[in-house]
């Protein structure tokens, strides 16, 4: 009877620290019909084996870390949830559809991307992953402010969330210089050029692509370090992989790594940790970052763009006027 008494107690003490929680949440998952509406949402695709219904105190210590970690003040303001016009709201309806499954929801996803495109000029989807995991956990005026801070702030993506993403290019760039020379032109064999990888590591901070387990944890370092963490990252993984991408012989095989499709969640966990670690921040730190990316941009990226957009004004067969046309 006593044992039983104290697993009640235990128990008791379990549900109030729970409950704690959930009153510090102020997103999606305070609703009570969350599971029900949403429990399938494209969001929670990486939610493995139920990891966040099982570790949600757990998973809104994490999230309360990053808005500290980030100085952000939790909005106390009585906000609006009135959605916008259909015709204001249209360009960001198909990135809601693809993260929520619950109309309201999703309504309130289309004004918080409206309302960032008006304060970015300018937006592209990993703005929208990185939207649709913190409105889990925050009321839409605090993720504004988040998604404000990681914007604005020269610590965490400025320049990543443009629709032509060359800032984020550019640092890829920057990273794959640090790496050995004979795994770096291995890359370009294979086709693997950064822009085609970390835009999702980086501009959407692995969202779509580490299980929550995991995600968590890169989060945790991500939001306290900055970008520094990023190219960390980057380091850490290709150090860890070396040996894979190496021997790969497509590249689907070495992309399904990138994409840490083939990636076993041990080693990725290992990565996230390792990252971390003094010998990388030592790298990192010394490197001159302004000079780093002025080489990136110049070395890989200014001929393509700059002829890109000349192309723009190149005149078309179509709009020839031939002499037997004239009146």
């Amino acid at each position: 009877l006593k044992s039983k008494r104290t697993a009640c107690r235990a128990s008791g003490r379990i549900l109030h620290l729970a409950a704690l929680d959930m009153a510090r949440c102020r997103g999606f998952l305070a609703q009570p019909t969350f599971w029900q509406t949403d429990g399938d949402a494209p969001i929670l695709k990486y939610n493995r084996d139920d990891w966040l219904q099982n570790h949600m105190d757990e998973a809104i210590a994490h999230a309360v870390g990053w808005s500290a970690s980030m100085g952000i003040e939790l909005s106390r303001i009585d906000f609006d949830t009135t959605p916008l016009s259909s015709e204001s709201a249209r360009i960001f309806r198909a990135d809601a559809n693809r993260t929520y499954r619950s109309e309201p929801n999703r309504d309130i996803m289309v004004k918080l991307l409206s309302f960032a495109q008006t304060k970015f000029g300018d937006y592209q989807q990993s703005l929208g992953y990185v939207a649709g995991l913190l409105l889990l956990f925050f009321d839409p005026p605090t993720v504004f402010k988040m998604l404000t801070v990681l914007n604005d702030s020269p610590k965490y993506l400025p320049g990543y969330w443009r629709g032509e993403a060359t800032a984020c290019a550019v640092d890829g760039y920057v990273c794959l210089s640090l790496l050995r020379e004979p795994l770096k032109q291995k890359l370009l064999s294979l086709g693997l050029l950064p822009e085609t990888f970390v835009q999702k590591w980086f501009a959407g901070i692995c969202i779509h692509h580490l299980p929550y387990h995991i995600l968590f944890l890169f989060l945790d370092h991500f939001f306290a370090e900055g970008n520094r963490y990023l190219f960390q990252f980057f380091l850490a993984f290709f150090d860890e992989f070396e040996q894979d991408i190496m021997t790969a012989k497509s590249n689907p095989e070495a992309n399904s790594l990138i994409r840490f499709e083939s990636a076993p969640e041990p080693r990725l966990a290992k990565v996230v940790e390792a990252a971390s670690q003094e010998r990388y921040r030592t790298v990192v730190g010394g490197v001159d970052l302004h000079r780093a990316r002025i080489r990136g941009f110049e070395d890989n990226l200014s001929r393509r763009l700059q002829g890109a957009n000349e192309g723009m004004w190149q005149k078309r067969d179509d709009d020839i006027t031939f002499s037997d046309e004239e009146d």
